[in-house]
């Protein structure tokens, strides 16, 4: 704490870590993007931006790994917040969903070396199973289990104010709030708790933006609307100039082609022109509402005369979110409000992640680069204001530096639990641009996406596919494989990965699937074993009789007939994952939760009278949805559904745990004559 702001004698820095969620590398201004965020921008005007930082591709096992310096597995949190067992019943260590009790939180580590210790914002690493911030090391927090909501009214909303939940109004709250806003304002009532109590503070702002369903004020909205009609063949562009222009990337690197499915943006209607616009307008908005609240956070903190002693760390959690697949989603009769849903989708994902491939849920650099800037005046030296530092970095270096900078140690045993050792190392000499000392290589592993980075060396690969290999001096944006040429290097790096997975609780590789399956791919005993389901309307199936979708793909074919087609045809699963057929507003939808995600297609409006719909969800995740004979929309899903649904399955409505948005009152108007399910 900054000496003489609060007469405490204590001259060690108070330490702020930010994490935003499904922000791509190039979003902010920093970093090449066009959105506006200049309270980033100053922090790394005056401080370091490292250019070549890591995240793990998804949101629960970065939260893992930036929380414990452990790679997310060791944590326990391989994968979601979803229990994994093996054949035999046995819980999977890499993928119990929770962090486990062979690791420690930086607040953990923190308030045992005597620094006043908060949170606030999405926490996502196990509260489903008791695991909570309020125990595992943080003093006060105001958070959600999870996230998924931006306003009091959005359907998910539900704040626990240490330790207790609050739902979404009522006091302590205010009337109304913003959650980002309403994350620093909590967090500066905390840091005043801190100094009354004459403590060094260490506050984890883990912010839901700019995570689906994209919601901010119409207001902030509207003034983004109409400019991204340029289009992402012309932004993608613009920011790789940027990009060059600041010296985060090498001239050598090309920019990543526009991605196969990605349409070119001369190719589209005015309408639908429009409609991205209003989609990336959205996402421009919660972004700039982001960058406006850290600015709240640093002004708060000069205020308070402690900005100058305060290490300030910003990153993402994984890259740019294609979910919802090429259309990205924009619904509701307010798009962007507390009753909305919207997902950027694929097309603007490809610009969020500028240069690089890929997106979220993978190992290329399009799904795990992320902007890391480093702020802390008296701790970093003014000649480095600006400076970009190039050293490989990783969410796991976070809890080292914050160890390093507060001159606490890790310890051995926790709570009489013999602990995981450490596996990141300090990024303060990086700080300074001295080396990290740095002897391992950097691992990843999400849904079979893998890779190892060595040096300048990256071995990486799509799940279930061969490995490549790149240099990354010369071809970060992952454009020339060398696998073929260099089969020596391939064959040792694979090594090392596979010595990783075997020490790291990776293996089974595969295990974040469903426990409803053994290692074959076959049904549990305890489920169906048909694969062919003819159904009727208002039929039932319980869990152990209803088609075992874990980890297969499989077919829908629905005969139906209505004056006034409305209301859910068949559903199976509820709101945890699972699909349904319905009708909503007079369009047939198809949706699909898994991954812990949401991904919908939608067909154009029904007539009066009969119809056939078929229905598929494919391997990877495809989906499709033909009505009549004719193909009507496709998506693409994150994967199959992992895990078999707790919920069984209807015909005709949808009474258990709701699978789709619509309400409980969705009993189908009209006739089902069948419903045939087959699995591949």
């Amino acid at each position: 704490m900054a000496i003489g702001a609060t007469g405490s004698s204590d001259p060690r820095p108070n330490i702020v870590v930010i994490l935003a969620d499904d922000l791509g590398y190039s979003d902010i201004g920093c970093y090449g993007g066009e959105i506006q965020t200049p309270n980033l921008d100053r922090l790394a005007r005056d401080g370091v931006r490292f250019t070549q930082f890591h995240n793990t591709a998804r949101c629960c096992p970065t939260r893992a790994a930036l929380l414990t310096g452990l790679y997310p597995h060791q944590a326990g949190v391989g994968h979601m917040t979803e229990e994994q067992r093996d054949s035999s019943g046995r819980p999977l260590a890499g993928y119990s969903g929770r962090l486990n009790d062979r690791c420690v939180t930086f607040a953990e580590a923190l308030k045992a070396a005597g620094y006043f210790t908060a949170m606030t914002g999405k926490w996502h690493v196990g509260q489903n199973h008791g695991v909570t911030p309020w125990d595992r090391g943080f003093d006060r927090t105001l958070t959600a289990a999870a996230g998924g909501f931006y306003f009091p009214d959005s359907p998910r909303a539900a704040l626990f104010l240490n330790g207790k939940n609050l739902g979404s109004r009522g006091a302590p709250l205010p009337g109304e709030w913003y959650s980002t806003d309403l994350w620093i304002e909590y967090g500066l009532k905390f840091v005043d708790e801190a100094r009354a109590a004459r403590k060094p503070f260490f506050l984890y702002v883990a912010h839901n933006a700019p995570h689906f369903p994209l919601q901010a004020p119409a207001e902030d909205i509207a003034r983004w609307r109409g400019k991204f009609k340029a289009g992402w063949d012309v932004l993608r562009q613009e920011r790789y100039a940027r990009q060059l222009e600041m010296g985060l990337i090498d001239k050598a690197w090309p920019l990543s082609p526009r991605p196969d499915a990605v349409p070119a943006w001369s190719s589209l209607s005015a309408e639908d022109q429009d409609r991205y616009d209003h989609i990336m307008a959205i996402y421009a908005a919660v972004v700039e509402r982001m960058d406006r609240s850290i600015g709240t956070l640093v002004s708060g903190l000069r205020d308070r005369g402690e900005l100058d002693n305060t290490l300030i760390l910003f990153m993402s959690d994984n890259g740019g979110n294609a979910e919802s697949g090429v259309r990205g989603r924009l619904e509701g009769s307010q798009p962007g409000d507390a009753q909305s849903t919207v997902f950027v989708g694929e097309c603007w994902a490809a610009l969020n992640n500028t240069p690089f491939v890929r997106y979220k849920h993978y190992t290329d650099e399009g799904g795990i680069a992320t902007p890391l800037i480093a702020h802390w005046p008296r701790g970093i030296s003014a000649a480095r204001n600006g400076a970009l530092e190039p050293q490989p970095g990783h969410v796991i270096d976070i809890m080292p530096t914050c160890l390093e900078v507060a001159g606490a140690s890790y310890p051995d045993a926790f709570k009489g639990r013999s602990l995981t050792p450490l596996e990141g190392v300090s990024l303060r000499p990086g700080f300074e641009g001295k080396p990290l000392g740095r002897t391992r290589p950097l691992f990843w592993e999400h849904e079979g996406n893998r890779a190892v980075l060595d040096g300048k060396w990256k071995l990486v690969a799509l799940a279930g596919q061969a490995w490549r290999l790149y240099d990354t001096v010369k071809d970060r944006t992952e454009q020339n494989d060398l696998a073929a040429s260099e089969p020596d290097r391939v064959k040792a790096l694979a090594a090392r990965w596979d010595e990783y997975a075997a020490r790291a609780n990776v293996l089974p590789l595969g295990g974040w699937r469903s426990s409803a399956q053994n290692s074959r791919g076959n049904p549990a005993p305890d489920l169906s074993n048909e694969t062919q389901f003819a159904l009727k309307m208002g039929d039932r199936l319980d869990r152990a009789h209803a088609p075992a979708i874990a980890g297969r793909p499989f077919t829908i074919t629905a005969t139906f007939e209505s004056d006034n087609p409305q209301g859910v045809i068949v559903a199976q699963g509820g709101s945890a994952r699972g699909y349904a057929l319905f009708v909503e507003n007079g369009k047939l939808v198809f949706l699909v939760r898994t991954a812990g995600e949401v991904t919908q297609v939608m067909a154009p409006q029904l007539t009066k009278g009969a119809h056939t719909a078929v229905a598929r969800l494919g391997r990877g995740g495809a989906l499709s949805l033909a009505l009549d004979g004719k193909p009507a929309a496709s998506g693409q899903a994150p994967s199959l559904i992992a895990t078999m649904p707790v919920d069984g399955l209807e015909v005709g409505s949808d009474q258990a745990g709701l699978v789709g948005p619509y309400s409980t009152d969705n009993q189908f108007r009209g006739r089902i004559e069948s419903v045939r399910i087959v699995l591949d």
